[in-house]
């Protein structure tokens, strides 16, 4: 049934390479999505930044954090005091579930970049890196936070 000669006759004419993607004479462009994608990424480590240190900026200036504690590590000033000064600052603090957002819809855009056939796929890649490192960086400091006040 199975002679050498038929198993022989079935790969005469196959090649030995197929490619893929046939050359169509124009060339591959880079995903929209992953454009995105890696912008988003980057406006909102810029963006983290940005308010990280601006917020630590106008806290130092309300607050002298040198003198904030005595030497038995007792507050100088009183929690009424203390909230006075800060609470202008708390408004910058809802900048950060902006940026949280920014990072989910741009992780969002880089996986639908990377799912989409037929376009080049570095800048998806770089992106949902980029969103998913920042996505985890800010939850660490959620989880650091949350363990150094003891909740």
């Amino acid at each position: 049934m199975n002679d050498q000669r038929g198993n022989d006759e079935q790969f005469v004419n196959k090649p030995v390479y197929v490619p893929t993607n046939e050359p169509s004479g124009k060339p591959v462009r880079h995903s929209g999505l992953g454009v995105a994608s890696f912008i988003l990424a980057l406006v909102s480590i810029v963006a983290f930044i940005g308010v990280s240190i601006g917020l630590l900026i106008l806290l130092a200036k309300q607050v002298d954090l040198g003198a904030l504690f005595d030497g038995n590590g007792e507050l100088t000033m009183t929690e009424e005091e203390l909230a006075d000064k800060i609470g202008p600052l708390l408004g910058y603090l809802f900048m950060y579930p902006f940026i949280i957002i920014i990072n989910l819809i741009g992780l969002i855009l880089g996986i639908i970049g990377l799912s989409k056939s037929g376009f080049k796929k570095v800048f998806a890649v770089i992106g949902t890196v980029l969103n998913g490192l920042a996505l985890l960086a800010m939850v660490v400091l959620v989880i650091v936070a949350i363990a150094q006040r003891g909740l």
